[in-house]
């Protein structure tokens, strides 16, 4: 069993993680000709600040700081509103995001409204905020928070399947193979080679097939961007998760660029990481 300070000190690491492959991997996001061989260089990106995290982390920020509200339901209304609140100050938002605070959609993405990859995408890293031993209502707080804007029920179920890797990966490290934390469906899924799309259920066979086959963070963050697509969502998710189940052994804290990531964007990462000890504590 951890102390609270080492437990303190991983999800820190955690939630660093995934901005900083949230920040990596938008250079490679959708471009047409993805790049085989990625290095490890944090690359900039045209009409994007160099550094810079995406909607990906200022959306995770957001509901990760709900918990401290007294109910899934509290949770849910205060994100909507916070979220109102934050778009002017939202880098690549989503669909399925513009469509529930009532902003235009583009006719191409309008058959993706509510059943994205952007409830997981979010509510991931809610998981590190309940033990195990909590995990039904682990569970009815990620369904109401990813349901405030995600009504497909595959959005949803990937949502809380994220969200368990993350409860088990800060309690229990490598413990659990892949295999016995998810379905054949995810821990067998394989690259098509055409580039991880919005759905959720490709997007988190990626991030496990990538979490499955990295040893280090870093390793994670190239293998996200070498499959193409969404490439901040599988390499913050899955560079993430590396770093929760391998620790220090992730190597994530000695990346040589992580000093050159926009950190001053996201001052409530401190805040969220409050929260997240606050609400495993009640």
């Amino acid at each position: 069993m951890q102390d609270d300070s080492g437990l303190v000190s991983k999800i820190t690491s955690v939630f660093r993680a995934y901005a900083a492959g949230d920040a990596f991997g938008v250079a490679h996001e959708f471009v047409d000709d993805p790049v085989k061989n990625v290095e490890n260089v944090l690359l900039a990106k045209d009409g994007w600040p160099y550094g810079g995290v995406s909607d990906d982390t200022m959306l995770t920020l957001l509901t990760v700081l709900t918990l401290s509200q007294n109910s899934p339901d509290e949770a849910a209304a205060k994100f909507i509103s916070e979220l109102r609140l934050a778009v002017p100050h939202l880098r690549g938002l989503g669909p399925t995001t513009k469509a529930a605070l009532g902003l235009e959609v583009n006719a191409h993405e309008k058959h993706l409204v509510g059943m994205t990859n952007g409830a997981m995408m979010r509510c991931a890293l809610l998981g590190m905020a309940f033990p195990l031993s909590k995990s039904s209502e682990r569970d009815l707080w990620v369904k109401s928070l990813a349901a405030s804007t995600h009504s497909e029920p595959r959005a949803i179920s990937c949502a809380q399947i994220a969200a368990s890797l993350f409860s088990d990966a800060v309690e229990n490290g490598e413990t659990n193979s892949f295999e016995s934390l998810v379905s054949k469906e995810f821990s067998n899924w394989k690259p098509s080679g055409s580039g991880i799309s919005l759905d959720p259920i490709e997007t988190l066979g990626a991030v496990v097939y990538v979490a499955k086959n990295s040893l280090t963070t870093v390793q994670a963050f190239v293998g996200a961007c070498e499959l193409g697509g969404d490439t901040d969502t599988v390499a913050a998710l899955s560079g993430a998760l590396v770093t929760a189940r391998r620790g220090e052994a992730s190597e994530f804290e000695s990346i040589p660029w992580l000093a050159d990531i926009a950190w001053h964007e996201i001052p409530t990462m401190k805040s969220a990481i409050d929260v997240v000890m606050a609400r495993r504590l009640k």
